[in-house]
């Protein structure tokens, strides 16, 4: 495997399990918090293994922790069980969906409480206060919802704990023998070390919960303004989707081509090939040139894509269609100038802001080619306004009112070897 496939498969994998935006409607609030709850559901699971991974080494040559160790696998095995039960009653159910969004914060919460009085309570000095990290790592988590009513109350039940864990846990004050007259217990507290401690502990925390809510609440402004912006984005692609479709229905609604007029086409499409490769354009080109000249009989337009795509996949569908439209009509726009430059020529309406009109439409190298071998077709095939030409009499013709309208270079390659177009007529 590459290390191109690798990447492919990790990014498959973290989109499925962790990215937040992953398969859902954005402007569906019920389907935002429907997938933050799966994902969250999988940062607790991932959680709970590094927990239980932790506990299993340091509860190795030391009795104080295995008891905990063994008690995770079966709170991981319900926690999960039970996030995983309301989260499948669907992203319909708000009801489920919001009280799996408290049940995962408050478990995130009151486990890192657990783990730090273990930590705290254990022989080892050195991990006594990294438990303490965990507490900020599951308000963390909490500010992943992106819901500020909830993290408020979250944040009101964390200080309160938190600070009763700094008078009992962190500092066992409280229970202290020494403190029994309140009198004495004020005076020494203000005075101590574990007063201005648990002081810069408050705040720091304090500090973090408003950065966090900040964040949220940043977090929140953007995210209603992308649904906004989505939304309106919707309702023009709508308006814009029926407008074109309906302008398309009328431009290309040209009713069903006859078999001369199909065979015509494919004469064109082989005569614009072989006059591409006289002009020793590459094969790329010559076949994009062959495409583009049946490209009106070949494809047609279509607005209506699957309902099974995502938004994305719509938009991009409907970028694509309006290009292939663009594309269709261009190609009957020279079709049109073929026609008009014909009669005109017939009728000797000629004038010189008609042909100065004229070659301003499509004057590129692709559509001339295009052009030449459609005039050369038309004149030699019955029209309601003409007869049949023979190949002396189409080529004099053109030589004599259509020269004006092609590039030198085009037109006298194409002259030069016109006995090959009439074989290629005539052949076909």
């Amino acid at each position: 495997m590459s290390l191109f496939d690798f990447k492919k498969i990790n990014n498959t994998f973290f989109e499925k399990n962790f990215g937040f935006e992953s398969g859902i409607d954005i402007t569906d609030d019920n389907q935002v918090l429907y997938r933050k709850n799966v994902v969250i559901k999988n940062i607790i699971f991932v959680s709970n293994i590094l927990y239980t991974i932790i506990f299993t080494i340091l509860s190795l040559g030391d009795e104080s922790n295995w008891m905990l160790t063994v008690l995770l696998f079966p709170v991981t095995f319900f926690v999960n069980a039970t996030l995983k039960k309301m989260i499948n009653k669907g992203a319909d159910d708000k009801m489920s969906q919001t009280i799996a969004m408290y049940f995962a914060s408050f478990y995130m919460f009151l486990s890192s409480i657990v783990i730090y009085f273990k930590l705290k309570s254990g022989n080892q000095d050195f991990l006594k206060e990294c438990g303490y990290i965990l507490l900020y790592y599951s308000l963390t988590i909490c500010a992943f919802y992106q819901d500020k009513k909830m993290l408020k109350n979250i944040f009101l039940w964390v200080f309160i704990i938190v600070t009763i864990l700094h008078f009992t846990v962190t500092y066992d004050v409280l229970f202290d023998e020494n403190n029994k007259d309140i009198l004495k217990f004020l005076t020494t507290f203000f005075q101590s070390i574990a007063f201005k401690d648990i002081f810069i502990r408050s705040l720091l925390l304090a500090l973090f919960m408003l950065v966090l809510y900040i964040y949220v609440s940043m977090a929140n402004y953007m995210q209603d303004e992308r649904k906004i912006e989505l939304i309106k984005r919707r309702r023009v692609q709508e308006d814009f989707t029926n407008v074109v479709s309906k302008i398309f229905d009328v431009t290309l609604s040209s009713g069903k081509m006859s078999e001369d007029e199909l065979h015509n086409v494919e004469i064109v499409g082989i005569m614009s090939k072989k006059l591409a490769s006289l002009l020793s354009l590459s094969p790329e080109k010559c076949q994009q040139i062959y495409d583009f000249s049946s490209i009106h009989v070949q494809k047609s337009v279509d607005f209506n894509p699957n309902d099974n795509l995502s938004e994305d996949e719509r938009f991009e569908s409907l970028r694509m269609q309006t290009e292939l439209g663009s594309q269709l009509i261009s190609r009957l726009q020279l079709q049109r100038k073929c026609e008009d430059i014909i009669r005109a020529a017939l009728e000797v309406v000629d004038t010189d802001e008609f042909i100065q009109n004229q070659r301003e439409i499509q004057n590129n190298m692709e559509s001339q080619i295009i052009l030449i071998c459609e005039m050369y077709v038309t004149t030699r095939s019955v029209k309601s306004y003409k007869r049949a030409y023979n190949h002396q009499k189409a080529i004099a013709f053109m030589d004599s009112k259509c020269k004006i309208y092609f590039d030198p270079v085009i037109f006298d390659r194409f002259i030069r070897f016109s006995s090959d177009f009439e074989a290629i007529y005539d052949e076909i």
